[in-house]
């Protein structure tokens, strides 16, 4: 009995003592995890408002140059990033939809007239990798840089997806295969953007 109290106890101080380690490992750290974080997401908005030609060549201090010199930020209910590119303004915001595994959050730049996109970043999700994961890629986020947003409030953007060629005015970039959840929440995001997010987001800017 007395051995397996021991056992018990010596358990409970072990699982203790690690406990806490861990707790004091992640306090010190989590200041250099929280500024990490926010630099990877000035980094995003540098690539959504084109400010680099070469995001990963682009150093960490350039970086918060851009950011604090170029990138004007809003905050309130919906937080607006906004950069003039001569004499026009592009503005910047998030949203969220469901995806295969887990949300899905982008970070989508749009004209200030809000006809176009203008860049898109996958901030954070949990597609599959090799398949919906392939979001990250900067061949599936380039071609939504530019494209027209059609004036059929049903038929925003198409993510056009296998053999499908239909195309909704000029608005058309092809989905990932073998990821057509993926793509279809991409296309469910980016609808929310334009019809529920975007018109709030243009009011504040004015």
């Amino acid at each position: 009995m007395s051995g397996r109290l021991y056992s018990v106890v010596f358990t409970f101080v072990l699982t203790t003592i690690f406990v806490l380690c861990l707790a004091g490992i992640n306090a010190l750290a989590s200041g250099t995890i929280e500024k990490n974080e926010q630099l990877e997401f000035q980094r995003s908005l540098v690539y959504v408002f084109n400010l680099a030609e070469d995001i990963d060549s682009v150093s960490d201090e350039e970086i918060l140059g851009l950011y604090g010199n170029r990138i004007e930020e809003i905050t309130g209910d919906q937080t607006v990033y906004i950069v003039n590119k001569d004499g026009s303004k592009e503005l910047a915001f998030t949203v969220q939809s469901p995806g295969l595994w887990g949300t899905i959050t982008a970070l989508i730049a749009f004209n200030e007239e809000g006809t176009r996109i203008t860049g898109i970043d996958f901030v954070s999700h949990s597609e599959t990798p090799g398949l919906g994961g392939r979001i990250d890629e900067s061949r599936f986020k380039e071609q939504f840089r530019g494209e027209q947003i059609s004036s059929d409030p049903s038929a925003r953007v198409a993510v056009v997806t296998g053999q499908d060629t239909v195309s909704k005015e000029d608005a058309r970039v092809d989905a990932i295969t073998g990821a057509t959840r993926t793509s279809e929440s991409i296309q469910i995001l980016l609808n929310k953007a334009i019809n529920s997010v975007l018109p709030v987001v243009r009011e504040v800017v004015k």
